[in-house]
């Protein structure tokens, strides 16, 4: 097979040369991870004299972000559509990235099996994807409520190796629940605290990279800011002129403006004041657009204006930006954007009226069944509000040591915050095994023989691992430490039933997608990333 030139070849599934080349780049990926996250391996960090950072590698997603390339393209599309899968998976929940590649390497291998033995790839596919819903049900049924934040500290303690840090997670979670937000502050000495927050929060997207004041982070924080609240894109000078002169006579010396474009001369002006030299004169800007369309962006920015006393401007709005008083702009005790997401802490002054429209919400949503459509919006709109934020004060005396700390609490909070929706399931693969009866159940309904074989293919890749727990039944598991089979809810032995269930649909999709495949397109020249 040669890499001098693009090529295209048929489907991976009728081609052996190209199977074997797209096993072993499977292979090699999922041996690397077995290596790096094994039980004896430790932590195993990264440095690079470029950025001068050291990154700890101690989880799927960071070990194959890492791999940019086997070297030979052939080997590379099975490691990077691994990389890929594993990549998306723990942005989403943060978690799970282990169990989900040495599952998807079962479900191919064993796709691959049956299709060279005369099954059909569509409707083998077409089975497995019916096996692995099936399999989602039966996870969901396993699933129990978590109560008490020691509770949630055992989960958090499954992730990482620091009993004190589980419990304080445990105790942030419980207290700020599934809508919490967390921000976590570093110390150059060893510490460990927590402070909680009164504020609220939206999906936005910030106008413009010089509003940043940590570049590297990608974060920017503005204290006690006026808020403009506009309803049209802010393009012209004058526009941002008059919102800076409002905000300076009202006594402010930061401004927020939450607007659906900031752009043009108006935006070159904001970045200007921003990043000009100490000036008594300048304020500090931040300028950001909701992330939310259409009927949500109206309830959005009627949430805001509750939140920070703003009157809204613009087509409309009470009246032009360019009249704007400074009694039209709201205030905020501090906003922050970070991970594309807007967080006010709000006047105390405002909160009082807040309760009032949370108490509207929570009697709203109680009323709605189950599944009614309004409720998602609802949801939001409740979380937006009364979202808890949480401060995590963590430190050591080493660099790598901090960065360490907070990739864990980061990774730890995202799987507590599934838990917290969703419950928890026996952990260690278990809640796997015990989804197998039910797949096999269906199968043996089934009439049409591939569909039936891709249903077997996705109980027995899930029978992969510890045969014993399957004989004990739900919610046995196997604790490894004590090298016996446990109830997993006495001891702890748990893991976020969002992020099995991620996990399973996850390896089901990426081994659908590649048996499914009829072409490959090998490039020339692949463009290389440690971003999948």
């Amino acid at each position: 097979m040669t890499t001098l030139r693009p090529i295209i070849r048929p489907a991976i599934a009728f081609q052996p040369e190209a199977r074997a080349h797209f096993h072993t780049g499977m292979a090699r990926v999922t041996d690397m991870l077995a290596a790096t996250l094994g039980p004896m391996s430790g932590h195993v960090l990264s440095f690079s004299d470029t950025s001068k950072k050291v990154e700890a590698i101690d989880d799927a997603a960071t070990t194959l972000r890492r791999i940019i390339s086997l070297g030979r393209p052939e080997l590379d599309v099975g490691a990077m559509l691994v990389r890929n899968v594993i990549w998306q998976l723990e942005q989403r929940v943060g978690d799970g990235g282990a169990t989900a590649a040495v599952l998807l390497r079962a479900l191919v291998d064993a796709g691959f099996r049956q299709v060279t033995a005369g099954a059909s790839p569509m409707r083998l596919v077409q089975g497995m994807r019916r096996g692995g819903e099936i399999a989602v049900a039966a996870l969901r049924g396993q699933a129990r409520p978590v109560h008490g934040e020691r509770a949630l500290a055992r989960v958090a303690r499954t992730i990482m190796d620091d009993d004190d840090l589980a419990a304080v997670l445990g105790e942030l979670s419980y207290l700020l629940g599934a809508d919490g937000h967390l921000q976590v502050e570093m110390y150059v000495a060893p510490y460990l605290h927590r402070v909680y927050i009164g504020g609220a929060h939206f999906g936005a997207r910030i106008a413009s990279m010089y509003f940043y004041t940590e570049t590297q982070r990608q974060r920017a924080v503005v204290p006690s800011p006026a808020v403009a609240l506009v309803d049209e894109p802010l393009a012209d000078a004058q526009q941002a002129l008059a919102l800076l002169e409002a905000a300076a006579a009202g006594g402010h010396k930061a401004l927020l403006i939450i607007a659906p474009e900031t752009r043009g001369a108006a935006l070159s002006l904001l970045v200007s004041n921003h990043t000009r030299p100490a000036d008594k004169r300048k304020l500090a800007v931040l300028a950001v657009s909701l992330s939310a369309t259409g009927d949500a962006v109206r309830t959005a920015r009627q949430d805001l204006a509750l939140l920070t006393g703003a009157t809204l401007l613009g087509k409309q709005g009470m009246r032009q930006i360019t009249s704007v008083r400074p009694d039209d702009l709201g205030k905020a005790t501090r906003a922050e954007f970070v991970n594309n997401s807007l967080l006010l802490t709000i006047d105390s002054a405002r909160r009082a009226a807040v309760q009032d429209e949370v108490t509207l919400l929570r009697r709203r949503l109680d009323s709605l069944s189950p599944e009614d459509e309004e409720r998602e919006a609802l949801t939001q709109r409740l979380a937006g509000l009364s979202g808890g934020i949480g401060m995590l004060k963590i430190g050591a005396y080493h660099q790598t040591a901090r960065d360490m700390r907070r990739a864990q609490a980061e990774r730890a909070w995202k799987v507590l915050k599934a838990v917290q929706r969703d419950g928890v399931v026996p952990g260690g693969g278990a809640a796997l095994l015990h989804c197998t009866a039910a797949v096999r159940e269906a199968a043996a309904a089934e009439s049409e023989a591939d569909l039936a074989l891709g249903m077997r293919v996705v109980a027995d890749a899930l029978a992969v691992l510890v045969e014993r727990v399957l004989e004990q039944g739900s919610p046995a598991a196997y604790d490894a430490r004590l090298g016996v089979v446990v109830d997993a809810y006495d001891h702890g032995l748990l893991d976020a039933a969002e992020v099995v269930t991620e996990v399973l649909q996850a390896a089901v999709s990426g081994a659908a997608m590649i048996l499914s495949t009829d072409a490959i397109v090998y490039h020339k020249k692949p463009q290389q990333s440690f971003k999948p």
